[in-house]
């Protein structure tokens, strides 16, 4: 279907700031230096920029240029050094305060009502000291080259972002500077007039504070070119836009409009280039991710009457891993990108159109050798203002061209660039030939006669050519498939250029109308209607659309087939005779057959191209033979399956019968056991070739069934059983054969022999194993029952009893016997509590090998070698070994002291002295009265003290002792009383 767009949307060249008086051309904005040594040049009559390679700038970011009312080149600077039209240093050109990391660095801006006169505003990077500031350029200095004046560097503000931005004030002759305080929401309009630079600025307060990282004064200011609003773009932390009213009258800001959360955050993140569209109805915004190295252009609807319809008019553009920098409006009325990435310019060719229709395209001015970086020169956004309005500009539909002015238009002369002319205020013009045009326009008003002049281009408008259906096989059958629209485009392309039309799909002739909603490629779709739209790639809305259908054939699935595996019959000719018609139903499953074909082939060339194909009833040739399936789709034969199995045909297997299993039973004796049944494996087989599976059951029913098999670890239930086992082949689990064997648990022949001998020093044991075994070996070596040992520790028995089975059975336990030392006591010393009539005791220290009891009277033992209660007198203590290995003994005396003493010679009591003491060799006895005074010193082996001092009686009284004891070291004293 033809279409020919006549939807009334002014296109790239409607802008509405188009007084009759305009008192600047556009040409002062046709040269750009910028980046590093890059430059372009716009002429009048093309609509595309000349690449430049003279220029001497080398910046990151902020620069400007300037160019006379012809285009021909004035001056340009990086807001530090000032380059004239010769590409040489101005000799007062350098130290101006810019940086060549600010954004926007410089502007140039003309003395009104002198051609002679320019100066440029710089701004200093991220809020440093010198901020604004503003140098005069005459262009009578330097041979008429021009030279930076005295009037250098004069301070307007500081700290100041790095923001500013020029437009021609209300009265059409003055122009506002403006830019944006830091750490506060100022906006600081200068105005510049005949007499100079005002420096006292209009302040308003109002909109978001910029403030806080130095990173957040990045960013550009742009005014629309209509002068009546104002854009700012806040990078870094946060990021967020602008988009505020300006009154070119009075120079005020106001009513701001804050756009944020749409754009990527982060420290090196956020909005970063802004600029207008020529009508002033749409705002783009280029958006930067330097973290996860992404850009993106956001455009906005400006028009809209609330800042949420404004937010909701967003359209993404070109986003991806091209990283824009500033965005700059042309005199071709195209928007330019500096495409950090690439170094080269992308390009918006409509930007006032909506959305996708404002045709971006990336790279497409390669600066070779310059390189673009960050900045794009700015200038005073009224030099994009013109008059000539067009609108519709596909070759074959009516191209009306109209002006606006503020004055009533008394006469006026169209000349529309292809020999025809017209006087209407309004005419309209049917092109023959697409191409590029100059069109100009002379008005007369009650005040004067202008002529304008406008590039316009004429665009082919293409034809959508038929495509045929588009038909895919549903794979998976869910009702949808991925339909790759590209296939279809050389189709309805035809002959056309794929490089100047493209083409876009969508599901409604609607959606294509309005280029809404495009498919997405490859695109997930049941059966439908597309419409392909074809358009001329730099006219969006010259147009032509076409339809075709999606079409979806059930796409049949070939299910599982299990191969076959039987045994070979009596015959053993290796083939086996199969009927197809039995497996078809196994090929369809649930799919129903009368929308299907299925045949068989003997490989998989003949199933894929449907030929060869094999009877109902066939007979293998070969074993093992693969045969090939295929099922297709009775009304599309392209959508089909194919699989395959395989025949193999099977020896016949013999289950050999294997010798019966028997267990020695454990010491519990219980007749449980466990048996590895898989041991009986190599017997059943019996050297027959092949691989196969071996199976054990309780009963023949369930080995012929394969029901109920049992572990191959099997612990038995009574003490003989009967096992039967199946083989199968691997492959084929009908061809088996079942045996039988028995398993039986064998009596543990238990060792009852005394765990432990006992053996004294230097004697020997008879280590005795009970009879009834068929052989003894002991760990000695030796192999009688019985052996004689004559050191300590363990000795092992092994004895084996023979069962008479079949085959025959041995069965062997083991024990260890401990065959203990033992010996008499070796007596080290004793420890004494006496001195009392009948709680003294004697405690014994002994060492030795045995166990050790103690007695007084070699009758009575006890363990404990302590014996308490005793009375004073002379004791016996015998230690005997447990084990029978000797008995010692030891003689201990216990001590005392008589309490008193009757000296009178009647034969009783009659002397004083220490019990036992003559036991204890070197007893020192002393004897002193109630006065300390010593009396006598006894001997031990005497009969004791007469109570005498010096030959005299001594009176009836109290006396005290001191005995030294050597056999314990002690110091015993006490008192006892002599009576007469």
């Amino acid at each position: 279907m033809f279409k020919i767009d006549v939807i009334s949307v002014r296109l790239i060249f409607a802008l509405f700031l188009c007084f009759i008086s305009v008192s600047y051309s556009q040409e002062e904005a046709s040269i750009w230096y910028f980046g590093f040594n890059a430059g372009v040049q716009f002429n009048a009559g093309s609509p595309d920029p000349i690449v430049l390679n003279d220029g001497q700038l080398s910046t990151e970011e902020g620069c400007s240029t300037i160019s006379d009312s012809n285009g021909n080149l004035l001056f340009y600077s990086d807001g530090i050094t000032v380059w004239d039209k010769m590409h040489n240093v101005m000799p007062n050109g350098t130290g101006l305060r810019g940086d060549p990391s600010s954004t926007q660095s410089g502007i140039i801006v003309p003395k009104p009502n002198n051609p002679d006169v320019y100066y440029i505003f710089t701004v200093v990077n991220e809020a440093n000291a010198e901020g604004l500031c503003y140098s005069e350029v005459d262009m009578n200095l330097n041979g008429g080259n021009g030279d930076v004046t005295s009037v250098k560097n004069v301070e307007l503000l500081s700290p100041s972002t790095e923001k500013i931005s020029a437009v021609m004030h209300g009265n059409d002759t003055d122009i506002w500077v403006i830019g944006h305080g830091w750490e506060n929401n100022s906006f600081l309009a200068y105005r510049v007039t005949p007499s100079g630079v005002n420096v006292t600025p209009v302040i308003s307060n109002v909109g978001e504070v910029h403030g806080g990282n130095t990173a957040s004064t990045i960013g550009y200011l742009k005014f629309s070119p209509d002068g009546q609003k104002l854009a700012v773009a806040k990078w870094s932390n946060n990021s967020f836009v602008e988009i505020l009213d300006f009154d070119d009258t009075t120079g005020a800001v106001s009513n701001p409009v804050t756009i944020n959360g749409l754009f990527y955050l982060g420290v090196s993140n956020g909005a970063y280039g802004i600029e207008f569209s020529p009508d002033s109805s749409l705002l783009y915004v280029g958006d930067t991710n330097f973290s996860t190295s992404e850009g993106r252009v956001h455009q906005f609807d400006v028009t809209q009457p609330t800042a949420n319809a404004i937010i909701n008019s967003q359209t993404i553009l070109n986003e991806g891993t091209e990283i824009p920098g500033a965005l700059q409006l042309a005199i071709n009325g195209k928007i330019y990108i500096s495409n950090t990435s690439t170094g080269n310019l992308d390009v918006i060719e409509s930007p006032n159109e909506l959305g996708a229709n404002c045709n971006y395209v990336s790279n497409v001015v390669d600066l070779s050798p310059g390189i673009a970086v960050y900045g794009l020169p700015p200038f005073i956004q009224s030099f994009f203002s013109v008059a000539i309005n067009v609108e519709n500009v596909c070759l074959g539909s009516e191209t009306e061209f109209f002006i606006e002015a503020t004055d009533e238009i008394e006469s006026i002369s169209w000349d529309f660039g292809d020999g025809n002319t017209s006087t209407e205020e309004i005419p309209t013009h049917i092109y023959q030939t697409a191409g590029d045009y100059v069109v100009s326009v002379t008005v007369s008003t009650t005040d004067e006669t202008k002529t304008f002049e406008r590039d316009i281009s004429i665009y082919s408008v293409p034809v959508a050519n038929q495509a045929s259906d588009y038909i895919l096989c549903d794979i998976g059958n869910d009702g949808e498939e991925s339909f790759d629209l590209n296939t279809k485009t050389t189709e309805i392309l035809g002959t056309q250029s794929a490089t100047d039309f493209e083409v876009m799909y969508y599901a409604s002739m609607e959606d294509a109308e309005n280029k809404e909603n495009e498919l997405t490629i490859p695109y997930l779709s049941n059966n439908q209607e597309v419409f392909a739209r074809i358009y001329n790639a730099q006219a969006p809305n010259c147009y032509d659309i076409s339809s075709f259908n999606l079409i979806l054939s059930q796409q049949p699935e070939a299910q599982p087939i299990q191969d076959i595996i039987t045994c070979d019959n009596e015959i053993v000719d290796g083939s086996e005779t199969i009927v197809f018609n039995t497996i078809t139903p196994i090929v369809l499953g649930n799919q129903d057959a009368s929308l299907f074909n299925v045949s068989y082939h003997l490989n998989e060339t003949d199933a894929e191209n449907n030929n060869g194909n094999l009877p109902t009833v066939y007979t293998t040739v070969n074993n093992p033979q693969e045969i090939f399936v295929r099922i297709e789709n009775t009304d599309n034969n392209t959508c089909y399956d194919v699989t395959s199995f395989n025949v193999f045909i099977e020896d016949q297997i013999i289950a050999y019968t294997p010798e019966n299993m028997f267990a020695c039973d454990d010491a519990s004796n219980d007749g449980v056991e466990v048996f590895n049944l898989t041991n009986q494996e190599n017997a059943i087989i019996n050297g027959q070739s092949g691989d196969y599976i071996i199976s054990y059951y309780s009963t023949e029913t369930d080995a012929i069934l394969s029901e109920n098999a049992i572990s191959n670890t099997y612990q038995n239930t009574s003490s003989s059983e009967t096992i039967f086992a199946r083989i199968e082949k691997d492959t084929n689990a009908n061809c088996f054969d079942v045996t039988s064997f028995e398993i039986a648990v064998l009596e543990y022949p238990e060792i009852i022999m005394p765990d432990s001998y006992n053996i004294c020093t230097n004697e020997t044991v008879i280590l005795r194993a009970p009879i009834g075994f068929n052989s003894y070996s002991w760990s000695t070596g030796e192999t009688t029952k019985d052996i004689i040992v004559t050191q300590p520790g363990d000795y092992t028995v092994i004895v084996t009893k023979v069962f008479n089975t079949n085959p025959i059975t041995e069965c062997e336990s083991s024990k260890t016997i401990q065959v203990i030392e033992s010996d008499e006591a070796i007596f080290e010393t004793f420890e004494i509590q006496d001195w009392t009539d009948n709680s003294n005791s004697i405690a014994v220290f002994v060492t030795g090998l045995g166990d050790y009891e103690y007695s007084l009277d070699n009758i009575v033992y006890q363990d404990n070698p302590v014996f308490y209660n005793l009375e004073p007198g002379e004791y016996s203590v015998f230690i005997r070994d447990k084990n029978g290995c000797g008995v010692i003994y030891e003689d201990i005396y216990l001590m005392y002291y008589p309490k008193f003493f009757t000296p009178n010679d009647d034969g009783y009591n009659d002397f004083w002295q220490i019990k036992m003491a003559s036991h204890e060799p070197g007893l020192e006895i002393y004897i002193h009265d109630r006065h300390g005074k010593l009396l006598t010193k006894i001997n031990p082996n005497s009969l004791g003290w007469d109570g005498t001092f010096n030959g005299e009686l001594m009176p009836t009284n109290d006396y005290w002792f001191v005995v030294k004891r050597p056999s314990n070291g002690k110091t015993y004293k006490g008192h006892f009383t002599l009576k007469r």
